[in-house]
């Protein structure tokens, strides 16, 4: 069973949503939707990188909605009390992050402290993970490029695709 937007259904739900949000239809002519959008984003995360990517294209309702809405996003469980201690600054992610999330460490079941934590995203930069140095791999928690790079493998296949660095900072406990 195919997933994210490699998904006929996922792909067309997530062209709906553009086509309904856009300021004017006639600006989504010059998105390559192909190109633009990788195939194994969630729908979700095209949502997300369809905001940052091309922020000038949809309803400023839209923007200020998404961005103020909180959402949730998965940190392993070792790396919690590194943002807790604001040892974190960086997360590595397939897409650019904006805006307020609820930190969870596992989506099926949450632990009390992870539950709490609300973080706000607030720059993201495009980063190729070959050229990744051993002090940008600490700012995300992990001790060496090689270990991050390790974990990429796991998470985002190989080769590794080009990520984005999307820095947050603590913003509290719900």
């Amino acid at each position: 069973m195919s997933s994210g937007l490699s998904n006929p259904s996922t792909f067309k739900r997530f062209r709906m949503w553009a086509e309904k949000n856009c300021i004017d239809p006639d600006l989504l002519k010059n998105i390559d939707f192909d190109a633009e959008f990788g195939k194994d984003l969630s729908y979700n995360e095209a949502i997300e990188t369809a905001l940052h990517k091309f922020p000038t294209v949809w309803r400023t309702e839209i923007m200020e909605d998404f961005e103020s809405r909180p959402k949730q996003i998965i940190f392993i469980k070792e790396l919690i009390p590194k943002i807790i201690e604001g040892e974190i600054q960086v997360t590595y992610r397939k897409s650019p992050k904006i805006g307020l999330y609820y930190v969870i460490e596992n989506r099926f079941k949450q632990s009390r402290e992870s539950s709490r934590l609300l973080i706000e995203f607030y720059r993201t930069d495009k980063i190729n993970p070959a050229e990744l140095g051993d002090e940008e791999a600490r700012l995300a928690g992990i001790d060496s490029a090689d270990r991050i790079r390790d974990l990429f493998k796991k998470w985002y296949g190989e080769p590794i695709p080009l990520l984005y660095r999307n820095w947050f900072k603590l913003k509290g406990f719900m």
